[in-house]
């Protein structure tokens, strides 16, 4: 019986790695839904028979046990075959092949090399990837184990509507993505992290008004003037359409940082604070000044060439004198925003350095401080007139004092209403030999594009220097 399963469970998956190759290659719609079916039925097909044949080496008795541990030691070879060639057995499930683990559903537990029972995971939170990515990363060899995984995974996400980009290389473990998320979401100033983070289609045309929540009455279509149904709603004013584009952003990451580092853990750690820093600093930056011609659109891009995406009443000028003036702020920004606004929690962000020199020092008319920025201790904030404040590096904003006349010292905004980033968060990583250079290059890879959305609630801060 155990010869038995061993061969089935040998040739369905040579059989799953024929329809895999297949549906990898295929363009046609149809036919990659009917492999992706048939996919599925060959894993659980695998799945069911290696379950049977463990239950078999469980239930042997001492009695006939001498041929059951033969086989049993050979299987266990067969497992870690290619494990061994790799360099990583240790961690690696008892299970060498596991298909349907890419998500823990039921919290199913399994028996490591080790005899440690462990959750199952998916396939790039596996050790056995961990490692092999390990292994790619400081050497720059895919070994043929690091291929399977990554052929499976995205066969497996082909399958179920999603799509990962062969562009990216060899895709960062999950175990690394999930912490360099986690960083990415506690790194509190950061300038893009504050926008609406979306993952939608690239390539499509979506109306501003879809990232809005709509009203209607009694579940009509909004045109009934009989019961005062209104318009669809087009977000606060905001009109137009945005398409998100496909770019790929690359974070270039020191090799001598990572290539001696043994453990596993500790090298994960070390490339997550490599890709963090370098990626958010450039997402800042492309959020506020992308060019849009491969990489995302920028909020001030085309503003200087005359293009007026944000509105013409919402971009205040301020001279040396009125900056430092209460009523030229209350007059010409705090009187002229919208009470719609002022609900939806706005904030300013611009340099450290503007913020300390031309705010904090501002006087009324007998010299006296008129404390309307500082920082407020009950919610640990920087604040302007009650108002949040980014204060950020002048590679972001330059301080009022170096900008020239008609640069931007400055944004008073709402970010998950101005602004989206569009990205699914997959990185790559890519090593390889530069022939021309002659050195290793080696670079994190991700997808992502931004857009402004609705610019009404946008209102930029330019300096105005009088002739």
């Amino acid at each position: 019986m155990k010869k038995f399963l061993q061969k089935l469970i040998e040739r369905k998956k040579k059989e799953l790695k024929e329809k895999e190759e297949k549906m990898k290659n295929s363009q046609d719609v149809e036919e990659v839904r009917s492999l992706g079916e048939t996919l599925i039925t060959l894993r659980d097909e695998i799945n069911e028979a290696e379950e049977q044949l463990k239950e078999l080496d469980k239930n042997d008795n001492n009695d006939d046990n001498n041929d059951g541990e033969g086989e049993s030691e050979g299987e266990g070879d067969n497992n870690r075959g290619a494990a061994t060639n790799n360099g990583t057995i240790e961690g690696r499930s008892a299970n060498g092949f596991n298909p349907n683990a890419t998500l823990n559903i039921l919290g199913t537990a399994q028996m490591n090399q080790r005899g440690q029972s462990q959750n199952e995971v998916d396939l790039l939170s596996s050790m056995e990837y961990r490692t092999a990515f390990k292994h790619y990363a400081q050497t720059g060899e895919r070994t043929e184990r690091l291929n399977e995984i990554l052929a499976q995974y995205r066969t497996e996400t082909r399958a179920a509507g999603e799509v990962t980009s062969d562009a990216l290389g060899v895709l960062i473990p999950h175990t690394v993505l999930q912490e360099l998320i986690q960083e990415i979401e506690k790194s509190y100033g950061q300038f893009s992290s504050r926008v609406r983070m979306l993952n939608v289609q690239g390539g499509i045309e979506i109306p501003i008004s879809e990232f809005e929540a709509t009203f209607t009455w009694g579940g009509t279509d909004g045109n009934d003037k009989e019961h005062g149904v209104s318009e669809e709603q087009d977000a606060g004013g905001a009109k137009g359409s945005v398409i998100f584009s496909y770019h790929i952003g690359e974070v270039r990451i020191s090799q001598s940082l990572l290539q001696s580092i043994l453990t596993v853990e500790v090298f994960e750690k070390e490339l997550v604070k490599a890709l963090l820093t370098a990626y958010l600093k450039a997402r800042d930056i492309a959020t506020l000044k992308g060019t849009g011609d491969g990489q995302p659109t920028g909020i001030l891009t085309n503003i200087a060439g005359g293009l007026q995406r944000i509105p013409e009443a919402n971009i205040i000028e301020f001279t040396e004198e009125e900056i430092a003036d209460w009523t030229a702020w209350e007059k010409k920004l705090f009187a002229n925003i919208p009470i719609g606004m002022e609900g939806a929690n706005p904030e300013f962000a611009m340099a450290k350095q503007t913020y300390v020199g031309n705010l904090c020092t501002m006087k009324d008319a007998n010299g006296q401080p008129i404390n309307k920025a500082g920082f407020d201790v009950s919610d640990k904030q920087y604040k302007f007139n009650e108002y949040p404040v980014l204060r950020t590096e002048q590679d972001l904003f330059k301080s009022f004092d170096l900008c020239a006349n008609g640069e931007f010292f400055g944004i008073f905004w709402v970010p998950e209403k101005a602004y989206g980033i569009n990205s699914n968060m997959t990185f790559g990583y890519k090593r390889y030999f530069d022939e021309d250079k002659n050195k290793w290059i080696t670079k994190g890879l991700v997808i992502l594009d931004g857009k402004p959305l609705n610019t009404n609630y946008i209102y930029l801060l330019k300096k105005s220097v009088k002739a």
